[in-house]
């Protein structure tokens, strides 16, 4: 027989263990006896004086609307005072009754904050059972708000508590509606707020969360009422990051210098670049994929060589530590559309010719706006739906590498960073495997968990233009992380710059420009006030006589049509076109191809895109 202060238990114990109650003193027990004596008076008044026991099932929410929320926590206080006993004291009974937040909290309050941590799963146990019949969003939210900071549980205490709530939950269910259960759709997301990533837990995908200032593995989440689970393991084309070795990294934080340094030295291992910086700019490449929340823009990183130079190899081995990371050797648009807008993913394309391939299958403009955040590229994708419900627009955003052997086209290069993989003597012994990379992406989790959604340090665009706006996060990144390392990117910056000037300057716009600075005598003065205008023939005459080919000799329209693009204001002269001199225009397009005066028109070569003048 079990025992209570000493004396044989009341008969609603005998079927509990030592450890169903505490043992009080004479002065606790008297207060307990206080407590239960008032709940009962208050329930034979509620009731009326010649109540009758009504059983457990009798139904009595329906009478007393107005007390009936108030019953249900008076009851479930007193169940809650007696420790979870699992019979009811003579003469009380528990209402059916759907018990709210409002009483839980209720329930909450009564418990104090100091209580013996050994002696608080049993207090809370009511609790808990109250809020397994809530959603399971709900439960979540109470526990993390209301029940983790008022003990100040640990993390793992809360991770179990949350793991046995939604456990209930899910039997409760299958008890109340196992016809709903069976035939309850299957949802899966692998994007939401508060998300640090899908991981492996237990030989399954769960969610990795983060809740304040905790992140918690979590079987499922809740949105808008709705369970979502993470995509199976089997649809998910890259090497999940281990929940419990990310979280030895959360929970015991490294300082990110440590992880700047091992991602240096895990390339060098990889393969050979230009230049020292080039390993700046890819390691500082790798983070920035693990906080795209607060950047704008991705630079697309072109490695670009002829065959057997490293390229497969350095592509994989960033791809395989990057957020989410993808290998494709095709352009297949509907798979990249998916991986994109559901999954966010970052994307390593080793196509041979790539260009030519998204112009052949109509989809240069995902890559063209793979960069930039907020791009969408649309498709008609249900033509027998009607206007207004026939076109998806799809998210494309996210960091791409690309491997090519042949040059991308101009276009896409002014959203891209180009490593000329240089020729190497190195042997490189170690294959780049996705298992190699894990131990560092799940470190590098663990700094997505530290810097999601935190503002990166506050810095004047490295360059003018793109390259600036491409180049601004990476350099955002190294300055947050490894300030040191600044000095050797900005010249880096300063040498991808010198080149792209080079490249303008051998353009077709470089080349009229260069026309039109020699033309500087021959503007036509008086026509316009304050300034003058220069004959668009003239333009076009003088630049064809410095052209031999004449293949690459180029019409008054090409020329019209590209003075256009460059910005110049036109007028009208003797009836034909005439561009407006402006001087602070032509100064600053000098500055921006980067020529000079003496720059003859003649060197400047046309791509065969350009055209023919017959």
């Amino acid at each position: 027989m079990n025992t209570y202060n000493g004396s044989p238990a009341p008969d609603y114990l005998e079927d509990c263990g030592p450890e169903d109650y505490l043992i009080l003193t004479e002065e606790e027990e008297q207060e307990e006896n206080r407590l239960i004596s008032g709940w009962e008076n208050w329930l034979q008044e509620f009731l009326g004086n010649d109540s009758q026991d009504i059983g457990p099932a009798e139904d009595i929410s329906t009478s007393s609307t107005e007390h009936r929320d108030e019953f249900a926590y008076a009851t479930e206080a007193i169940h809650e005072e007696m420790d979870g006993w699992g019979n009811k004291p003579p003469n009380i009974y528990r209402v059916e009754v759907e018990i709210d937040i409002e009483g839980i909290d209720l329930l909450l309050r009564m418990i104090p904050a100091d209580t013996d941590p050994v002696y608080l799963p049993q207090k809370l146990k009511s609790i808990l059972e109250e809020l397994a019949h809530l959603e399971p969003f709900e439960a979540q939210t109470f526990i993390e708000e209301r029940i983790k900071p008022k003990f100040g549980l640990k993390r793992d205490i809360v991770q179990e508590i949350l793991r046995s709530v939604k456990k209930r939950h899910k039997e409760l269910t299958k008890k109340t509606s196992p016809a709903r259960n069976n035939r309850e759709e299957v949802r899966y997301i692998a994007l939401f707020p508060g998300l640090i990533d899908i991981v492996e837990h237990e030989g399954s995908s769960a969610f990795l969360v983060k809740r304040g200032n905790d992140a918690i593995i979590e079987e499922d989440t809740y949105i808008a009422s709705e369970r979502y689970l993470p995509p199976p393991m089997s649809q998910i084309p890259w090497l999940l990051p281990r929940a419990e070795e990310a979280l030895k990294w959360i929970i015991n934080p490294e300082h990110d210098v440590s992880l700047y340094d091992d991602l240096l030295a895990y390339h060098k291992s990889i393969s050979e670049l230009p230049g020292e910086a080039h390993y700046d700019l890819i390691v500082a490449w790798d983070l920035h994929t693990y906080v795209q929340e607060v950047i704008e823009y991705s630079p697309i990183i072109c490695l670009f060589a002829v065959p057997e130079r490293g390229k497969s190899r350095t592509g994989k081995g960033m791809i395989y530590v990057a957020y989410r990371g993808i290998h494709v050797e095709s352009l297949r648009e509907a798979y990249i559309f998916r991986v994109a807008d559901n999954l966010n993913a970052s994307i390593f394309f080793d196509v041979m010719n790539i260009w030519r391939k998204a112009e052949k299958q109509n989809s240069d403009d995902l890559l063209l706006h793979r960069f930039e955040k907020g791009a969408t590229v649309p498709r008609v994708n249900f033509p027998d739906r009607g206007p207004h419900q026939d076109i998806v627009y799809y998210s494309i955003f996210g960091p791409t590498i690309i491997a090519t052997n042949v040059g991308i086209h101009k276009i896409l290069d002014t959203r891209a960073v180009s490593i000329n993989m240089p020729d190497t003597e190195k042997r490189f012994e170690i294959d780049v495997k996705p298992d190699r990379a894990l131990a560092l992406k799940e470190r590098l989790t663990a700094f997505r968990a530290r810097r999601m959604n935190v503002p990166l340090p506050a810095i004047e665009k490295p360059a003018p233009g793109r390259l600036g706006d491409i180049l601004k996060p990476l350099l955002q990144i190294i300055t947050m992380v490894k300030p040191e390392r600044c000095a050797a990117f900005k010249g880096l910056i300063k040498e991808l710059r010198a080149r792209r000037l080079t490249d303008k300057a051998d353009s077709l716009e470089a080349a009229i420009l260069t026309v039109i600075i020699g033309l500087r005598d021959d503007v036509i003065r008086g026509i316009l006030p304050n300034t003058g205008i220069l004959p668009i023939k003239v333009i076009a005459d003088t630049f064809n006589e410095e052209v031999d080919d004449l293949k690459y000799r180029i019409t008054y329209q090409k020329v019209g049509r590209r003075l256009d693009a460059m910005g110049f204001s036109k007028t009208r002269y003797e009836n034909k076109s005439a561009i407006i001199w402006d001087d602070e225009k032509i100064n600053k397009l000098v500055e921006s191809y980067g020529i000079s005066e003496e720059t003859p028109a003649g060197d400047t070569e046309q791509s065969q895109d350009d055209g023919l003048l017959f």
